[in-house]
């Protein structure tokens, strides 16, 4: 009996140590490669589209108007399905993440460890979260303001529009009453969240790809944040 308490001590002893040791080094990777900025020469546009990267603390997203001569996203993201709003809103909110975390955990305090380990190790569908925006939001400290040319907001654009599944007509596959809200709604994904590839990554990812100052990995969106206010300065 006692040998086999000592056993299991030791077992949970270990494992302790290894989530610590893992923990530290994930932390540390953020900070280093969450310190590499990319796309330096980036530049706000004069007489640009306006965009927004929003952040809660935790997650961000990405606002974006509704209409441009780039696209008309009300044409995929059809007004009916968001009965809260109506032909006068002006923007939409994107973001991208597990969907049974997106689902089953509205609130912080919804989350349970069944839920947090199978998005953490990539286990799952992913889901776009789109919501819809009555006006641009009022720019602040967790509402940074970009301004990108038509080249640099049609490549924001193709990231955004390629993360949603589509059917054989090429529609978005709306996940049907799962919106917390009536100007929300939820849509199937491509892609794996894991932390590796976050709900920050994918939007530090679309900042990229579009030609956006940013940093090289921000799987949490602090340091992403911190180098976007330097720009909106």
């Amino acid at each position: 009996m006692k040998t086999a308490f000592v056993k299991i001590a030791r077992w949970v002893a270990g494992f302790g140590a290894f989530l610590l040791g893992f923990t530290l080094l994930y932390c540390s990777l953020i900070v280093f490669f969450g310190l590499i900025p990319v796309n330096i020469s980036f530049a706000q546009a004069e007489k640009g589209i306006q965009v927004f990267v929003i952040d809660n603390g935790v997650h961000t997203d990405l606002v974006l108007p509704a209409s441009t001569n780039t696209i008309d996203w009300r044409e995929h993201l059809r007004l009916k399905d968001y009965p809260g709003a109506d032909s006068t809103f002006t923007h939409f909110g994107f973001g991208w993440g597990n969907r049974r975390f997106y689902m089953e955990t509205p609130e912080w305090s919804d989350l349970n460890l069944d839920i947090a380990l199978s998005a953490a190790l990539g286990i799952g569908k992913s889901a776009m979260h789109v919501y819809y925006f009555a006006a641009a939001p009022k720019p602040g400290k967790n509402e940074i303001e970009l301004h990108l040319t038509e080249e640099q907001y049609a490549k924001l654009v193709q990231y955004i529009f390629n993360t949603f599944q589509r059917d054989e007509n090429g529609r978005f596959l709306l996940i049907k009453n799962k919106g917390y809200t009536r100007t929300d709604n939820f849509y199937e994904a491509n892609g794996r969240f894991s932390l590796i590839k976050t709900c920050n990554g994918w939007t530090n990812t679309a900042l990229k790809k579009a030609g956006i100052e940013t940093v090289f990995w921000a799987p949490l969106p602090h340091l992403m944040m911190r180098k976007l206010r330097r720009l909106d300065q």
